[in-house]
């Protein structure tokens, strides 16, 4: 992955949560039409662990936290042994300890590869991965680093875009140097199988995500007179998203898999 070119992907994310005072920046899960954006982006990391177990003995690995929201939640709320927040971009590590130093339960973030996590095979008992992995070149290696770094009886929450037109969706991002590599939700199945995992769960996240963007944006219509690193063309970026997500060109797909012994 391009450190250069992911960092100027994030930059605008950062702009639109520092002027909406987000924690977090992902595309949120309507449960409830009444909801902030804020809140929609934890439903969507609520929805995603589903029934995973984070007790106080809990070590929760966060890969591509960004700038730390679910990672940050999961303290506050769980209060596990320990949260570690790993993270390509420097920037998004900047910023993460930025949001997240005057929390009592911030979580320990750290620069690394998802291709090559940064810890002890066996040692982690929940990962999460959030609109990260869309960006990795190499899933089936990142899932095998998972699995290396579970415990025999650990968790794999994955959340991701998919697409049934893959293959030409990635040669147009290539084209764009946009540094997405989608798979197919054919593609994960597969991957997670030969990584030794068995999925446990599976949602197609599509129409609540959408309706999630889509209330988003009307929220931060409010700062849409204002421009920060590139706010107005991800905003215009988001509501092509939704439009895909609405109409099923694209999927949104949460995941939950566990080591097969």
């Amino acid at each position: 992955m391009s450190r250069q070119l992911l960092e100027a992907h994030y930059r605008p994310n950062w702009g639109l949560a520092e002027l909406n005072n987000f924690r977090a920046f992902n595309c949120g899960y309507e449960r409830n039409a009444a909801d902030t954006f804020d809140r929609h982006q934890q439903s969507l990391v609520w929805q995603l662990l589903g029934d995973t177990p984070i007790t106080e003995s809990s070590v929760v690995l966060d890969v591509g936290c960004g700038i730390g929201g679910p990672a940050g939640w999961i303290a506050e709320r769980n209060h596990p042994r320990r949260v570690i927040g790993l993270e390509y971009c420097d920037f998004n590590i900047r910023n993460a300890h930025k949001v997240w130093s005057s929390s009592p339960a911030s979580p320990d973030f750290i620069q690394g590869d998802a291709h090559k996590l940064p810890l002890q095979s066996a040692s982690v008992d929940v990962i999460l991965n959030l609109e990260s992995a869309l960006h990795y070149r190499n899933k089936p290696a990142f899932l095998a680093e998972c699995r290396r770094v579970l415990k025999p009886d650990g968790w794999l929450c994955l959340g991701d875009i998919t697409s049934r037109s893959a293959k030409s969706f990635n040669v147009a991002s290539a084209v764009l140097r946009s540094e997405i590599f989608l798979f197919s939700l054919a593609q994960y199945e597969a991957a997670f199988r030969d990584a030794g995992f068995k999925l446990t769960r599976h949602e197609d996240a599509s129409l609540p995500v959408s309706r999630s963007l889509d209330a988003g944006l009307e929220q931060m219509k409010k700062f849409s007179f204002r421009e920060k690193w590139g706010t107005h063309g991800r905003c215009g970026f988001l509501r092509l998203l939704e439009i895909l997500f609405r109409r099923g060109w694209l999927s949104y797909d949460l995941f939950g898999a566990r080591p097969v012994s």
